[in-house]
Order: C-alpha cells, then structure tokens, then sequence
C-alpha cells in the first residue's frame, strides 16, 4: 500500500492561466523517502502545498495510506497524519524549546494551568529519542539554524505525523549538520515517511530512494536512485539531453584597489550581548568577497547595517575611487550609516535582500509594477505612465531570467524560485555602481537559475565590481569568492584567500566554532 497517491492533480492560477500542476499523478511507497525536483517554477512547491492541505487543486484526488481523502486546510491534512516542514522555519521565538515542540497539546494541570515539570519532561524524552541536544527550557530566538529545524521537525512528530513534507531542509546547513540530519532520517524511514523537496542532487543520491522528476508542471520520470547518476538527473531536471555539473573555481586576479574599507564594526544585540564586535573588511574592485555565517552569529545584523536598516554602535570608513564621492575617512556610527545611505540612494551600492519578500516586494501587486519599482521615474513622462514600455521591459526581464509568469500576474502567484529570479532580474538589468551587496542571491533556486546567477556575478566582477557575497551556503562561498570571511557569534573566526586549500568539511569547522584561524 502507497502511502500517498495523487492523481491528475491540476492547479491553475488565473486570470494569467499559469498551469502550475498538470494532471499530475504521484505515487510515494510507505516508509520511504522520496525526493521531488525540478526546477523553479516545474510545480513541485504547489504538489506538496496541496497534499499539505495548503492549496486547493481544480481537479484531481489524492489517496493517504489507501483512503480517498479531501483537504481544506492544513487542519484536515495534519488530521491525516501530513506535516510540513517550511524552508522558513515556523518557530515561535518567545517561547521556549518545550513550548514549541508540544505547541497545541501542552500538558495542563485542572483549570487549564499549564503543568510545567510535565512539559518539560515529556519534551526532554522526545529529544533524547531522537538523538538531539536541545535544552527544552532555552528560548527559542537562542538557538541556531539546525537546532530550530530540529525543533520544527519534533513539533511534526509530537503532533503524530507519519507523512513528513521537508522543504529544502539542508539548504541552511552545514557540512556536519547535513549529515546529523540525515542520520536522523534514516531513523525516522521505515515508520514514517518523507517527501524530501530539494535542488540538492547529492543530498537526493545520499539519502532518497526514490526521486520524481517535475518540469512545467508535470511529472517527467519517477524511478529508484538506485538506477540513476548525478549527471542523468540534472538533464532531467533541466529538459537536456547531455549536462556538465560545473565545479567553477574562483578567478580573481587578487588583492587590486580597495574602494571601501570598513573597520571595527560593533553592533550591539539584545541585552548586554554584541551582534557583531569588531568586524574589519576591505572591498576592492574586480574581486568577490564572500561572508559566511550561520544563522544567529551576525551575518543578519551585518546585512542589516550595510543596507542601512540598523545603525552601528562603532565603524570607520574610508573610501577610493568611487563616482562622486571625495576618498577619504568617515568615522562614527551616524556618519558611517549616512555614508551607507548615500551610497544606495545615488546607486553606488546595490543591494539585494537576503528576505525578497518582506524587502524586494508587494506581493499583491503585479509582476510589472514589481519589477519598475526601484526605477519608475524611467516609465513616467509628464505624469503618465508609459505602459507599453513598462510591458517591454518586463517581458524582456521574464525571458532574460527564465522566469515563469506574466506582467499583469499577482507576485504571490509566482513560485518562490520566481519571485527570487525577479528580484534578481531588477538588479542585474539595472546599471549597478562601484559596489554590489548580494545577500543570499540564490536561495531556494534550481540548477539552472543558481548557475546562471552564479555567471553574472562572476561578470560583474570581471567588469570591476567590488562583490560583497552574504551567504550561508557554503557551496556557493567555495564556488565563488576570491576570499572568505567566516562569523561566529558575531566575531571574525576566519579571513583569508579561497586558495583552493578550504575544504566544506574544514569551513564547516568555523562556522560552528570548533576551530578558529590563528589569523582571526
């Protein structure tokens, strides 16, 4: 008996009549894991949004263990035993680990009074099962990526789920996290199963037994992992008939000249804690910068200062050679930010937001009005709007980055992958200046899209942009910068070339702070 089955699933979103899911049949086998991909956009979000319970098909029937089952929310799938695990996690931050892992069902004494020792007991014993090092009494908004998945993934369980939905689950992980969290997988097969969601080939041939294949919204091959090679499923995720898995090595021509130079950078966090103490760097032109974190130790509190949301408690700065702006030194906190703001706002530092949607969009409005934004004094003459060159450009935009939309679409019908490509289309088709921030620029996007991305970064440093590469992936950091950074609770534990002698394994040691640069 299958676990799930799902028969000629579609999805239409209208009025645009983008096709999301084409008569789509699915069929996963009890206690297995099983891998959905394809590219942005192919459907697979909105296949595992439906089973969630998430998103409504126009057509089609699903099956759960055998029985014909209908979903109108995410209620009647949990009911069902489906659970989803989001890419961002959904983790109540003010609450403690137990509160979170037992939200919904919390242990209560007569009147309704919660009963503390019991709570923390019985989400003590739920840790210890699974092999975790959770502290059930630690606040939430203390712990890190991995240990915020963890949670998340106790919650699914102590709910009763037997079908686990993982959205990208390792795409914020590093090198050892992967692999905990794949021992824990491997525990969880046989008695649950899981849809694994990723553009990660080696995690679905480490992990997956079975892998479906989605593009344009329909299923293109389901088949054993067993029977098929890294380079035989890239061709199938992208629709070609040979693939090279690239393996591109950072090529800048070193150290050359600095056009912002940033010393001591202190942000002060929450109590008497620092978000950052003392972080120095320099930008030069043609060279690509990379800044590697995980989640919680600063590479959010650096975005948010150099993009001018938060203002620093100590920095100087000095700049060279940028249009427009005098060389020189700026010193103090309220002078640096100013600097920082000047900078966007005559377009001498891009900026691309690690959060496109909360940042980089109006998801209620069309893609067209999305993509002008930043640049709509350019489609207004003499108070009107010149449409037809706003379409124009739009169009040109959706076809240049592959996108998968209309103009006069609702952003939030797009596929995240989408909205991320869209986002990326408005800064690169734009006229960057001296220095570009890119912070996540390739988050949650295909093979296809990361490489063509990872192309145009390359050229705007080759064309002599100073790259400032915020990134927690570590894939990414290898494959492109020139030279790496690596922050841990907010301090510089590595700085140095991308010689070629940095390893995942040896990055994957700073990043979670159990060795530090001598250098640092």
């Amino acid at each position: 008996m299958d676990a799930v089955r799902m028969s000629n699933i579609t999805r239409l979103f209208l009025p645009a009549g983008v096709r999301a899911n084409d008569h789509v049949n699915l069929s996963v086998a009890q206690g297995c894991i099983h891998a959905i991909v394809g590219e942005n956009g192919a459907g697979k979000s909105t296949l595992m949004r439906i089973l969630a319970g998430l998103d409504l098909p126009d057509e089609g029937s699903i099956e759960v263990e055998g029985r014909p089952v209908s979903f109108t929310s995410a209620a009647d799938a949990a009911r069902c035993g489906i659970g989803m695990m989001h890419q961002h996690f959904l983790v109540f931050e003010e609450l403690s680990v137990a509160e979170n892992i037992l939200f919904g069902q919390l242990p209560r004494h007569a009147f309704g009074i919660i009963d503390r020792k019991r709570l923390m007991r019985e989400a003590a014993d739920m840790i210890q099962a699974y092999g975790f090092a959770l502290d059930p009494a630690m606040p939430a908004e203390e712990l890190g990526v991995s240990g915020k998945q963890q949670l998340e993934l106790l919650r699914l369980l102590a709910g009763k789920a037997r079908i686990l939905i993982l959205d990208e689950p390792t795409s914020l992980l590093t090198e050892q996290e992967s692999a905990a969290l794949f021992a824990t997988l491997t525990l969880l097969k046989g008695r649950t199963t899981i849809l694994l969601v990723t553009h990660k080939i080696d995690d679905v041939l480490k992990i997956a037994d079975a892998v479906t294949v989605m593009r344009q919204g329909k299923v293109v091959a389901s088949l054993p992992v067993s029977s098929v090679q890294a380079e035989e499923l890239a061709c199938l995720i992208m629709g070609t008939s040979s693939c090279v898995m690239r393996d591109r090595q950072p090529h800048g021509a070193g150290a050359s000249e600095s056009v912002l130079s940033i010393r001591n950078l202190g942000v002060r966090g929450k109590g008497d804690k620092r978000a950052l103490s003392g972080i120095s760097f320099s930008l030069s032109r043609g060279e690509i910068l990379g800044v590697c974190a995980m989640g919680g130790n600063g590479l959010a509190e650096l975005e948010d200062v150099l993009a001018g949301f938060r203002t620093a408690e100590t920095a100087t700065a000095a700049l060279q050679g940028i249009e427009g702006f005098p060389d020189g030194v700026v010193e103090g906190s309220t002078n640096f930010h100013a600097l920082l703001h000047a900078l966007r706002s005559r377009h001498q530092l891009s900026y691309l937001p690690s959060d496109r949607i909360k940042r980089g969009a109006a998801p209620d409005l069309p893609v067209l009005h999305n993509f002008i934004a930043p640049l709509r004094e350019r489609y207004f003459k003499n108070g009107r709007f010149q449409k037809a060159a706003a379409e124009q450009s739009t169009f040109q935009a959706l076809q240049s980055f592959a996108i998968k939309a209309h103009p006069h679409q609702k952003l939030a019908e797009l596929s995240g992958g989408n909205m991320q490509k869209l986002a990326l289309a408005r800064l690169f088709l734009e006229e960057n200046g001296a220095i570009l921030l890119l912070c996540e620029p390739t988050w949650g996007l295909d093979i296809r899209a990361t490489d063509a991305i990872h192309e145009r970064i390359v050229e705007a440093r080759d064309r002599g942009r100073a790259v400032l590469l915020l990134s927690t992936d570590v894939d990414e950091i290898l494959e492109l910068s020139d030279s790496i950074m690596v922050l841990h609770r907010g301090c510089i534990v590595f700085e140095g070339r991308n010689d070629g002698t940095l390893t995942r394994d040896r990055l994957g040691r700073y990043l979670l702070g159990i060795e530090r640069a001598d250098s640092a």
